[in-house]
């Protein structure tokens, strides 16, 4: 009796002295904080936020470099020689024109070139990326909630762990209250000795199970404190987990997933579209062209110009693209279609388990309450020796199996009630 009593105690002392109460909503907060896919998606806001000043500089914003070029021309059989170098060649002589064989081109340039009139090229660039932003932001969102239902989910789990732990322990705690009324009964040859071995075994067996359901509790934690990335090394009492169904928003997730896919499916066709529009830039450069070295400090100058692009005909890759874009958009209403179909599939194959979860527990609740009526009649009259050990033993083991079955069916409800909100999003 006393090693069981402490063994009991021994196991029990880590979840009395260290437990902190928390809450699903603990975890679900620090997972949010901690993942680093949540942590990713936040970083690249920033990315289109420069994304946004790139497209700015390279279309608005002078363009300026420098360039530096020397070309050297020899003239071939001029005058007897195989090459020359010559501002006078001979009529005979092979090469190109003589501004450019009396040693070559030089040119150091300075060229500035500014796009103008392009409000309505860089406008579609400004769109898309920020379509592409909100696509980013708004996969967040499901990010949030795969993670949430993993973490409730783990949460339950885990939880329903505890619930068997405590039913378990007022089992082996009757056990326990019974065993000084057996051994009186067993020394006054009212009970045998083989009762007492009988409710000593049933209590070890409860206890191994204790032990086992504590262990399952202690590795859920774990897998709990992974999914949230944390790194406390504390064990935690959890608090009853509250999942309730949520009502339906506005509008689901998929339909505002597949809008913003079907917008960025046009902004591409409009960014493809750019390049049929007029461009006009003005372009300007200051510096040295010369053919004649000689001459170089004399041929400093400037230019300016306008360059002026208009398409005029391309194979008609115009209308290919559209005809492309026009197949994905498509696909991606049949992907909508789809979504919508299992969506409403999955919201009613959750809501149906729930019911049949929560009627399940309501006939458990009410086995439960005549098992208990049925164990404080029994357990008076294992004192008096008018019923077996065995058969207080064998009303024991129904009553922790129903009391397992419907902490089972608890946690089903619960879960259940996840997924469907999970889902109705």
């Amino acid at each position: 009796m006393y090693k069981i009593s402490l063994l009991v105690a021994f196991f029990s002392l880590p979840f009395l002295l260290r437990a902190q109460s928390k809450t699903v909503a603990y975890f679900i907060e620090a997972g949010l904080q901690n993942t680093p896919s949540l942590i990713e998606n936040t970083n690249l806001q920033q990315f289109f936020k420069i994304q946004n000043e790139i497209i700015t500089a390279q279309n608005k914003k002078p363009q300026v470099n420098f360039t530096a070029d020397y070309i050297f021309a020899p003239l071939f059989f001029n005058n007897g020689r195989v090459i020359a170098v010559t501002p006078n060649p001979s009529p005979k002589a092979i090469g190109y024109d003589a501004a450019l064989t009396n040693g070559g081109l030089y040119a150091g340039q300075l060229n500035v070139s500014i796009p103008i009139f392009n409000k309505a090229l860089i406008k579609p660039l400004y769109d898309q990326n920020k379509i592409q932003s909100d696509i980013a932001a708004f996969s967040r969102r499901q990010l949030e909630q795969d993670l949430k239902k993993s973490i409730i989910d783990q949460y339950i789990i885990t939880y329903q762990f505890k619930q068997q732990t405590d039913y378990l322990q007022k089992i082996i705690d009757q056990l326990e209250s019974r065993k000084p009324f057996v051994t009186a009964l067993v020394k006054q040859g009212l009970l045998q000795q083989n009762d007492y071995l009988l409710l000593d075994i049933q209590q070890t067996t409860s206890l191994n199970d204790l032990l086992q359901l504590q262990f399952a509790y202690i590795n859920g934690i774990g897998l709990l404190k992974s999914l949230a990335a944390i790194a406390d090394t504390a064990i935690f009492e959890l608090a009853p987990p509250q999942i309730r169904l949520q009502p339906a928003p506005d509008e689901y997730y998929y339909a505002q997933k597949f809008r913003l896919d079907s917008l960025n499916l046009v902004a591409q066709q409009n960014v493809f579209n750019i390049k049929y529009k007029t461009q006009v830039s003005a372009m300007g450069s200051t510096g040295v062209y010369s053919s004649d070295i000689s001459n170089l400090p004399r041929n400093a100058g400037l230019s300016a110009g306008v360059h002026l692009l208009v398409p005029i005909y391309d194979g008609k890759q115009k209308k290919l693209n559209e005809r492309q874009n026009s197949v994905l958009l498509t696909n991606l209403q049949a992907y909508r279609n789809n979504a919508s179909l299992l969506q409403q599939n999955n919201l009613r194959n959750a809501k149906q388990q729930i019911i049949q979860w929560q009627q399940t527990i309501t006939l458990l609740d009410q086995q439960i309450h005549k098992q208990e009526l049925l164990l404080d009649i029994i357990k008076d009259k294992v004192i008096r020796g008018q019923v077996s050990v065995m058969d207080y033993i064998n009303a024991l083991q129904d009553y922790a199996v129903t009391q397992k079955n419907k902490a089972l069916a608890s946690t089903n409800v619960l879960l259940y009630t996840n997924q469907y909100n999970y889902y109705n999003w």
